[in-house]
Protein backbone atom coordinates (compact mmCIF):
# COMPACT_ATOMS: atom_id res chain seq x y z
CA UNK A 1 0.00 0.00 0.00
CA UNK A 2 1.22 3.43 -0.74
CA UNK A 3 0.83 6.54 1.45
CA UNK A 4 0.90 9.73 0.02
CA UNK A 5 2.00 12.65 2.39
CA UNK A 6 2.31 16.11 1.16
CA UNK A 7 5.19 18.01 0.68
CA UNK A 8 5.38 20.53 3.58
CA UNK A 9 7.51 22.41 2.42
CA UNK A 10 6.60 26.02 0.20
CA UNK A 11 8.33 28.10 -2.18
CA UNK A 12 7.69 32.22 -1.98
CA UNK A 13 8.80 34.51 -4.66
CA UNK A 14 8.76 38.25 -3.11
CA UNK A 15 10.10 41.61 -4.17
CA UNK A 16 13.39 41.99 -2.36
CA UNK A 17 12.99 44.79 0.84
CA UNK A 18 16.24 45.68 0.58
CA UNK A 19 16.69 46.57 -3.27
CA UNK A 20 13.70 48.02 -5.24
CA UNK A 21 12.62 45.87 -8.86
CA UNK A 22 14.73 42.80 -7.67
CA UNK A 23 13.32 39.30 -6.06
CA UNK A 24 13.92 37.26 -3.77
CA UNK A 25 13.38 33.77 -3.20
CA UNK A 26 12.51 31.80 0.66
CA UNK A 27 11.14 28.19 1.51
CA UNK A 28 9.09 27.30 4.84
CA UNK A 29 8.19 24.57 6.66
CA UNK A 30 4.94 24.77 8.31
CA UNK A 31 5.34 28.64 7.93
CA UNK A 32 8.84 28.78 9.30
CA UNK A 33 11.44 29.91 7.33
CA UNK A 34 14.41 27.09 6.42
CA UNK A 35 16.12 28.94 3.56
CA UNK A 36 16.23 32.33 2.16
CA UNK A 37 18.34 33.35 -1.08
CA UNK A 38 21.65 34.77 -0.20
CA UNK A 39 21.39 37.35 -3.22
CA UNK A 40 18.35 39.43 -4.87
CA UNK A 41 17.80 38.50 -8.32
CA UNK A 42 16.76 40.91 -11.23
CA UNK A 43 13.74 39.18 -12.46
CA UNK A 44 11.29 36.90 -10.83
CA UNK A 45 11.81 34.05 -12.78
CA UNK A 46 15.74 34.06 -12.20
CA UNK A 47 14.65 34.38 -8.11
CA UNK A 48 12.17 31.51 -8.97
CA UNK A 49 14.21 29.33 -11.09
CA UNK A 50 17.09 29.48 -8.32
CA UNK A 51 15.01 28.78 -5.52
CA UNK A 52 13.28 26.13 -7.72
CA UNK A 53 16.86 24.65 -7.53
CA UNK A 54 17.34 25.23 -3.73
CA UNK A 55 13.32 23.74 -3.37
CA UNK A 56 14.51 20.56 -4.86
CA UNK A 57 17.49 19.99 -2.87
CA UNK A 58 15.44 20.05 0.52
CA UNK A 59 12.76 18.06 -1.30
CA UNK A 60 14.80 15.22 -1.77
CA UNK A 61 16.24 15.18 1.25
CA UNK A 62 13.24 15.73 2.69
CA UNK A 63 11.94 12.44 0.59
CA UNK A 64 15.09 10.41 1.63
CA UNK A 65 14.59 10.49 5.26
CA UNK A 66 10.82 9.29 5.24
Amino acid sequence: MIIFKPNPHKLWVTRSSKEPGRFDWLITRDDVVVRQSVRSFGSKGASEANGDAAFREITSRWQSTR
